[in-house]
């Protein structure tokens, strides 16, 4: 067995289909299945179950996923550690993001920091459908070395975290809205409104679930910037991160009057796991740069 047809397998994990996973290495899609077929053989199951539109783990293939990403790990360290003693920071750090992370960090800042400081970084960005909760089971299976994510400051079970800022969710509505020529919303207010809501697992969701949990949600959209466009346009109502509502023109932006209703951002790894080198140097840059950011607003 060799690593290569674990890091292929992993990959389809990952990616669903040969093809998305064929894609991701680099390579042709039939390196990829020929690959696997020839894994299966060594172990002598399927590991997973062809269908017309994606690959399913098997029970023999669920089996293996951690124990490949452990392989996987210890080669990455193996490098990490040879590196070291050269003095040099390299190898490759995958990061969940974000879809919207507002002003809260500059990330972009942040990599070009990375590669001026370190160049043998490569960092491989990944944006999960389930947002903030998709990312926490990263690096809870392994699959990511670091996770931003937003939502309430609870305690997260097998992660490490690190909060980097926060800030409040703000209220955006058409400029003649009832509440806009309030000035500022209770809570109470949002009872009867019609709330463009964010999909489940999203920081944001987490917090208006938290504090709004009787609401008539209209519509579930997975864009920050386009939820606060609807309400621009009359459609409803919706809870952002102050950051986020800043940048919309022609829009009513209302603080919560009765309820400290914030969002946090973080940063975390697996609990259980010391980040490489690499994925540290990764974390002091994002920590140093939301830190400047949180100095100069």
């Amino acid at each position: 067995m060799e690593l290569r047809q674990l890091e292929y397998f992993l990959a389809c994990c990952d990616h669903g289909t040969f093809t998305a996973a064929a894609r991701s290495l680099h390579v042709v899609q039939s390196a990829v299945s020929t690959s696997i077929a020839r894994l299966e053989r060594e172990v002598g199951a399927r590991l997973f179950d062809r269908t017309a539109t994606s690959l399913v783990l098997t029970e023999a293939g669920q089996a293996i996923v951690v124990p490949a990403r452990a392989a996987l790990r210890a080669r990455a360290e193996v490098g990490d550690a040879v590196a070291a003693l050269r003095g040099d920071i390299a190898g490759e750090v995958s990061l969940g993001a974000l879809v919207n992370i507002g002003g809260a960090i500059d990330l972009a800042e942040a990599f070009a920091t990375v590669h001026r400081r370190h160049p043998g970084i490569a960092i491989v960005m990944r944006q999960n459908p389930r947002g903030s909760e998709g990312n926490i089971r990263g690096i809870r299976d392994g699959s990511l070395d670091l996770a931003l994510f937003g939502g309430n400051d609870d305690d997260i079970p097998g992660a490490t975290v690190e909060w980097l800022a926060v800030e409040p969710l703000v209220l955006v509505c058409h400029p003649d809205h009832r509440l806009a020529k309030r000035g500022g919303f209770v809570v109470a207010d949002l009872v009867d409104e019609r709330v463009i809501d964010y999909p489940p697992g999203w920081g944001t969701r987490a917090v208006v679930d938290r504090y709004v949990p009787q609401r008539r949600s209209v519509i579930e959209v997975a864009d920050q910037t386009f939820g606060t466009q609807l309400a621009r346009k009359g459609f409803g109502v919706t809870l952002v991160p102050e950051s986020v509502a800043r940048d919309q023109p022609e829009v009513a932006v209302m603080a919560c009057r009765d309820r400290e209703m914030s969002w946090h951002i973080g940063i975390a790894h697996a609990a259980d796991l010391t980040p490489s080198s690499a994925a540290r140097a990764v974390l002091e840059i994002v920590r140093s740069v939301a830190g400047r950011v949180a100095r100069t607003r």
